[in-house]
């Protein structure tokens, strides 16, 4: 009988960036709370097992949200959920504000991102002995890189995707067989002024 794995993958709500110029910390706005709140909505009957979140306090809060509706569920943090950048792709596949944007990168972001998102990769892809069902609060590069993992994309294909806050991404991970990417960036929980608030009018919808 095979065995399964299946992914809710979340990214977080919209924040405010930390005034202290950290690339991956701030606070939920009151409309990521919003968000979060209408994604726990989406998500209650859902029957998880356990709840896996990015320590950054934006991913923090937004499971603090989703955590209301699922009391009693096991709840994990992670720092191998955090944002990184999943790989450094060749300059050939880059736009040239993508090229000026990883140029600029400290050499330890270049060289731990990679090792970062493959480690989390392993860790929550590999099925058991046992079904699961995951909730992962994370951030939209490496929840992109999940998916182009799975769909055995280019090493750049993270780039591609666009991510909304509080998109749900779900893939099924089985014993005797690949990965299949059930959703990806679904939003139809929130209403459309919610929906893609930090890219410009031509990446919403």
């Amino acid at each position: 009988m095979p065995q399964h794995r299946l992914l809710y993958l979340v990214r977080h709500g919209a924040y405010e960036h930390d005034p202290n110029g950290s690339v991956d910390d701030g606070r939920l706005t009151d409309l990521g709370r919003q968000q979060a709140s209408l994604l726990a909505d989406r998500l209650a009957e859902v029957p998880f097992d356990v709840v896996h979140h990015s320590t950054a306090l934006r991913a923090v809060q937004t499971a603090d949200v989703l955590a209301f509706r699922f009391s009693g569920i096991p709840r994990h943090a992670d720092e191998l959920l955090r944002e990184c950048i999943p790989t450094i792709p060749d300059d050939d596949v880059l736009t040239s504000s993508q090229q000026d944007f990883f140029a600029q990168l400290p050499d330890e972001v270049r060289a731990e991102g990679p090792l970062q998102a493959k480690s989390a990769v392993d860790r929550y892809t590999t099925v058991t002995d046992t079904d699961t069902t995951e909730l992962v609060v994370s951030h939209g590069n490496l929840i992109n890189y999940f998916v182009a993992s799975a769909m055995d994309a280019p090493a750049h294909g993270w780039l591609r995707p666009v991510d909304y806050h509080c998109g749900l991404t779900v893939i099924r991970y089985s014993s005797d067989s690949g990965p299949r990417v059930i959703t990806y960036n679904d939003v139809g929980h929130l209403p459309p002024e919610l929906r893609g608030i930090d890219y410009p009018d031509p990446l919403r919808v």
